[in-house]
């Protein structure tokens, strides 16, 4: 069974993917899918990811406009990332992957 053609022509599909596409961006948008986070929450949540790594890819997420940085005030001062509307857009098909990931590589956990 196959899906109806995307309105998407490839080189659409691919700039899509390359603006997500790296590992640690796809898995924060993920995790954000579930609510707003603090950045330590997100960090314990990438066990074996660096957390410049995931800060680089917050930034990179904000200045594309997935994801939105709040300063709440303190004390203590609290920065907290939630998904922008574009981000929402993305996320019943993160989803999707997600549990298709679930399902597919449980033996690889």
């Amino acid at each position: 069974m196959y899906a109806a053609r995307s309105e998407a022509d490839p080189r659409q599909f691919i700039t899509a993917l390359a603006r997500i596409g790296r590992h640690a961006d796809t898995a924060i948008l993920r995790s954000l899918c579930a609510g707003p986070m603090r950045f330590n929450e997100i960090t314990a949540a990438f066990d074996g990811i660096d957390a410049d790594e995931i800060g680089a890819a917050l930034r990179e997420l904000d200045a594309g406009g997935f994801v939105a940085r709040r300063v709440e005030p303190g004390p203590p001062l609290r920065v907290v990332y939630e998904l922008t509307p574009l981000g929402l857009e993305l996320a019943p098909a993160l989803r999707i992957v997600s549990e298709w990931a679930a399902r597919r590589t449980e033996n690889y956990a």
